[in-house]
């Protein structure tokens, strides 16, 4: 029994960690593959377009995002002076923990920014996530017909489906934000919870191009991103901080669509495997 609890918890990291390594192996490929690069330009354009917003967001907002993550911090004060022996470490751990809170938030600006392009690039996407496919398989796995019709037809599912990950996201996060900024203390909790979900709603939504093309529903990609959680938290992480590093964060986009491609051919659902697709 112990040894198969031991090895349960090896495959879990390895899943995540394999899974962590994704986008940077998806800009190895980027680099390496010229035929990926008229279709990654356009998502590199808007990741640009929407890194200058949620910047632009940020720092106009500073002060009151920094305000409202911290608003339920107590306020310590030295009495005597030998109570800075423990007055100061916590006025030193609030304002470190402030500033971590501070920038997890822009983090998560930033995603939703990224996702609220990827409405826009939602057609150049789902082609990218099929090229990919193609190179890395030698085919791919498209239930659909050929000609413009065809093509427009499916530029129009990659938008709703994008649109309806998007509500999505917004449902969630919306409401835990209110929670936090109208309820005192609340930010202790809504918080982390924005966060993980945040983590767990990257890998389901860039690797939805290649299961939507599988006919996978959207209550299934979430059921197998909850039954694969610590690969796809492994993932959300590494997506997470290509939107924050500086430099990375300027082709977050088409790193995450490739990165979210090779995620869905390697920890496929049963559905989207190829026999369950014949």
């Amino acid at each position: 029994m112990t040894e198969t609890v031991a090895s349960a918890s090896t495959n879990r990291l390895e899943g995540a960690v394999s899974a962590f390594a994704l986008p940077f192996e998806g800009g190895r490929l980027l680099l390496r593959e010229r035929r990926l690069w008229s279709l990654a330009l356009v998502s590199l354009l808007l990741s640009l377009v929407a890194f200058t917003a949620a910047i632009g967001f940020v720092i106009a907002y500073a002060s009151e995002i920094h305000t409202a993550v911290t608003a339920w911090m107590p306020v310590v004060e030295a009495t005597r002076w030998y109570t800075w022996i423990w007055v100061g470490p916590a006025k030193l751990g609030l304002l470190a923990f402030g500033a971590l809170l501070f920038v997890a938030v822009a983090g998560v600006c930033l995603v939703l920014a990224y996702v609220a392009a990827s409405l826009l690039a939602s057609p150049f996407n789902d082609a990218l996530a099929l090229r990919v496919e193609q190179i890395v398989t030698g085919g791919a796995i498209d239930e659909t017909g050929s000609g413009v019709l065809e093509t427009l037809r499916e530029g129009g599912r990659a938008l709703r489906e994008e649109l309806r990950r998007f509500a999505f996201f917004l449902g969630v996060v919306g409401p835990l934000t209110a929670i936090g900024v109208l309820v005192p203390g609340a930010q202790i909790l809504t918080g982390p919870a924005i966060i993980g979900f945040t983590l767990l709603f990257l890998p389901l939504d860039y690797a939805s191009y290649t299961l939507d093309r599988r006919r996978v529903s959207f209550a299934d990609k979430r059921r197998w991103v909850w039954s694969r959680a610590p690969t796809m938290l492994g993932f959300g992480s590494a997506a997470f901080l290509t939107c924050l590093v500086p430099g990375l964060n300027f082709v977050a986009m088409p790193l995450l669509v490739v990165g979210g491609t090779l995620l869905a051919l390697r920890f496929a659902p049963a559905k989207a495997r190829p026999q369950a697709a014949q």
